[in-house]
């Protein structure tokens, strides 16, 4: 005897719903799973192109499909008939997104979670429909049993074990496979191959209508942005254990922490009496400078420093828009004595009453185009300028003094301002 596998849910499915193309009421709910009303006829046209048998009762009644053979411009293709009637739908419809096994089911279920929380999903030989519900009797093959026996795998609405869940992200355990899965309203969107930390479910996640996920960046902003407001403290220091040792090797390591969303005060709690360098900065660092310290991608290190700055975080800047660097001890007495020169150069012109306050540091930039930057009163001057001579070096620490003095960022409007009111201030002088 053949066994199903049996999804029951409260209502009785109109006719309709599997002959009217556009049609669907769940097109303007956003608690639904559904959007396109296309998704149960696709499920149709795969299983019986795939020759999976199937059977579907409206309370005690079964609704019948069935396949006609019919003829157009020299093609013969297969019109899908509903309870003996012929529809303007075929066999092809949906294309290959929906021929593993995985994609009508995941739509049969999600339309029946849809209708009521408590469907009924089991194992049966016995098919037959009950007054007052739609139920739908899919043929157990081998995929259709590996589904039932890993459905956490695929559906994570009834899983127990979730970690934690804020407005945007539910967190679960990690895949068994290892790899990356992504939910949508509890049903598998997203799946790959990519190391991940955990597993994550988000009513936020966008999807096309064969329900597989089309925004991938926008998933990971969202994951993100459940990170930074989480208030478990373990959870919190479980990721980071995860992430650290460099910048690259899961999925978490391509999150993007700088969102709007500020980081929780448990992301504080947890940083405090650590000290952190980016892995982006390895190469500059003495071994010196790494003992004890906890290796993160940048990527989380910057946004989480500018909320913080009493962390110890070797190699950023304090300021919104500083470069990182790594502050080298031991320059070189080329480049030093090169500083020297140009400091004693300016210091012979009128820019001398401009000098008083200069205090020189030297650093390698993980930005190689950075030369110099104004940082906390500081001019900071890159180990490349080693290259260069004294008179394009006196021009650099011009620049980082009146950043210092001025106040004004790079590249901004006011800063301009300032430098050409120096300029014409010195031209009209006498």
């Amino acid at each position: 005897m053949k066994n199903y596998l049996k999804i029951q849910s409260k209502g009785e499915i109109e006719t309709e719903a599997f002959t009217l193309i556009g049609a669907s009421s769940k097109r303007n709910d956003e608690t639904k799973i559904g959007f396109f009303g296309s998704g149960l006829k696709y499920s149709i046209a795969a299983l019986l192109r795939n020759n999976i048998d199937f059977k579907i009762f409206q309370g005690e009644n079964e609704i019948l499909f069935d396949v006609l053979n019919k003829n157009f411009r020299n093609d013969v293709y297969k019109a899908i008939t509903v309870n003996g009637k012929e529809t303007s739908m075929t066999t092809t419809m949906g294309g290959s997104d929906w021929d593993i096994p995985f994609a009508p089911f995941r739509e049969i279920y999600s339309n029946a979670l849809d209708e009521d929380d408590d469907v009924v999903l089991m194992k049966t030989n016995e098919v037959k429909g009950e007054i007052g519900t739609t139920s739908i009797f899919i043929e157990m093959t081998l995929a259709m049993n590996d589904f039932y026996n890993n459905i956490n795998e695929y559906f994570c609405n009834k899983n127990p074990n979730v970690l934690t869940s804020n407005k945007y992200i539910s967190i679960f355990p990690k895949a068994s496979n290892g790899g990356t899965k992504l939910f949508r309203k509890g049903i598998l969107c997203y799946e790959d191959n990519k190391p991940a930390l955990y597993s994550y479910n988000s009513p936020e996640f966008q999807i096309n209508e064969s329900r597989v996920l089309c925004a991938t960046y926008s998933a990971k902003v969202s994951i993100a942005k459940g990170w930074k407001i989480l208030n478990d403290e373990y959870l919190i220091k479980c990721l980071i254990d995860g992430l650290k040792g460099g910048n690259a090797g899961t999925y978490e390591h391509e999150l993007p922490f700088n969102t709007y969303e500020e980081f929780s005060l448990s992301w504080h709690n947890v940083c405090k009496d650590l000290k952190f360098v980016p892995a982006e900065a390895l190469m500059f660092c003495k071994e010196s400078q790494l003992q004890g310290r906890v290796i993160l991608p940048k990527s989380l290190l910057i946004p989480l420093y500018r909320q913080f700055d009493d962390l110890d975080v070797l190699g950023l800047s304090k300021k919104e828009s500083g470069a990182e660097y790594v502050i080298e001890e031991e320059p070189s007495t080329i480049l030093t004595d090169k500083v020297i020169d140009a400091l004693s150069m300016l210091r012979k012109t009128r820019y001398s009453s401009r000098m008083s306050k200069i205090d020189i540091q030297y650093a390698n930039f993980i930005d190689s185009k950075v030369l110099g930057m104004a940082d906390d009163g500081k001019t900071i001057l890159s180990t490349k300028l080693e290259v260069e001579d004294a008179t394009y070096i006196a021009k650099i620490i011009i620049e980082e003094n009146e950043h210092n003095l001025s106040g004004f960022g790079d590249e901004t409007r006011d800063f301009q301002n300032h430098l050409f009111k120096l300029y014409f201030d010195e031209l009209i002088s006498k």
